[in-house]
């Protein structure tokens, strides 16, 4: 393969990488969790080369967040020439043009009809919390309904209306959320069967919210794909549905769109897929190249915020607005929304070829380049199975990521077509070869 990768000199985790973790294991907070054992050196384009002079290919790209891929020219000279102008003044203070150009930008694409207006802040759990704070405010209503499963980020409103049991035995209380089910069609939470359930699901969360919210429903928050729970995509039907309930309740509807936007899932907003509006978005790192940075995209009416009420003072740091703009241009002049389109269905397409033949029935999931297939064994999630196909692909050079029995193909969306094949072909080979081994070991 041209300038030979994947290339796997020594274990990840041997030589100048060992002392680096262990000074990491004597320092950093526990709360960390690493799914892959790299020291990243670099990262350029869809290549990720470590301490050790490792060199892999990238189908992880930071949980999705490296859009473009590491170390893109545009993105870089971007920066130099922000860096230059040294204008790292706060939004709370001044006016400045490179932010209104970029929420001019986002009111083409956003999911939101007529005028908007924006936030910007420090990254995408704050967002959260904004969105949150000016949902309640317009209303003049507490309550937040949120969905099992969903991951809102690491800031008290975004735990508060996420489902992980671990990070949440750190809040005192739970105030004014409550919880439905999640529109997961595989293995359906009320066990239903799709094309027989009527949406239940649907149904079912608009009863909660009638007997728990009464009158006090204030937002709906949702990611239209759960991303961290599996690439979850609700059934035809489901978001419009969501949409009008919304409505019959005079609950806003808050669409977080951080790990699903812009272009990631082969349409601008994966709500385009199903020609959805809300009434606010959020955006995070995805759109300004993994810098920091959250945004709450709005309708006119909906942030009439006093001043003062939210003016983080970092939030619209001058670097990320640099990388964000150049982004949403890079994607534009590169037709990466549609060639994202277009590769996803060529790989997942491999990818239920592949179960077939081996009569694994392994459930494939995607859209765009967000795609995940579910590791089962005797019908059962299989954790253990899925975690071993990523370390042993790791360790042939393919950096993979998971979530529980799920692993997930989130390249970035301007990944080359060789290292595309090469990195299909390392997967498909682990995967029938150590499938065979666990059936082996099972019978």
């Amino acid at each position: 393969m041209k300038n030979g990768f994947p290339r796997i000199y020594k274990p990840p985790t041997a030589g100048e990488a060992a002392e680096i973790i262990r000074r990491d294991v004597e320092r950093m907070a526990r709360s960390y969790s690493r799914e892959l054992p790299i020291v990243v050196k670099r990262v350029k384009g869809s290549i990720v080369e470590d301490v050790n002079g490792n060199a892999y290919i990238d189908f992880n790209a930071s949980r999705g967040v490296l859009l473009l891929g590491g170390g893109h020219q545009r993105i870089v000279q971007a920066l130099i020439r922000k860096l230059e102008e040294s204008s790292a003044y706060s939004l709370t203070e001044v006016y400045r043009k490179d932010a209104l150009e970029l929420a001019e930008e986002l009111e083409k694409i956003v999911p939101i009809r007529g005028d908007i207006r924006v936030i910007f802040t420090e990254s995408r759990g704050e967002a959260v919390d904004a969105a949150i704070m000016a949902s309640r405010w317009h209303t003049g209503k507490k309550v937040v309904l949120g969905f099992l499963g969903s991951s809102h980020g690491s800031t008290l409103q975004g735990l508060t209306l996420s489902s992980n049991s671990r990070p949440k035995r750190a809040l005192a209380r739970i105030l004014d959320a409550i919880y439905a089910p999640n529109p997961n069609c595989f293995r359906c939470p009320l066990g239903l069967k799709l094309g027989e359930c009527g949406l239940r699901c649907l149904n079912f969360t608009e009863e909660i919210a009638e007997k728990t919210a009464a009158s006090d429903l204030s937002a709906i928050i949702f990611e239209p794909i759960q991303v961290e729970e599996g690439v979850i995509i609700p059934p035809d039907g489901y978001h419009r549905g969501l949409a009008q309930m919304a409505k019959r309740l005079e609950a806003l509807l808050i669409a977080d769109e951080a790990f699903t936007a812009p272009a990631r899932t082969g349409r601008w907003f994966a709500l385009d897929r199903w020609n959805v509006n809300v009434d606010l978005v959020i955006l995070g790192e995805m759109l300004s190249a993994g810098l920091p940075l959250g945004v709450v995209a709005a309708r006119e009416d909906v942030l009439d915020l006093e001043p003062g009420m939210y003016d983080p003072v970092m939030g619209g740091c001058w670097l990320s607005i640099a990388a964000a703009l150049e982004t949403l241009q890079v994607i534009k002049d590169e037709g990466l929304v549609e060639r994202g389109e277009r590769i996803g269905r060529g790989v997942q397409k491999r990818l239920r070829d592949l179960f077939e033949d081996l009569e694994l029935g392994w459930d494939v999931r995607g859209v765009g380049m967000l795609i995940g297939f579910e590791v089962v064994s005797g019908g059962d999630p299989d954790p253990g199975l899925a975690r071993e196909i990523v370390a042993e692909c790791l360790r042939v050079g393919l950096m993979l990521r998971r979530g529980g029995s799920t692993i997930m193909i989130t390249p970035a969306l301007n990944i080359e077509e060789e290292v595309l094949e090469k990195g299909m072909e390392i997967l498909e080979e682990k995967v029938s070869e150590l499938s065979r081994l666990s059936r082996a070991s099972s019978s």
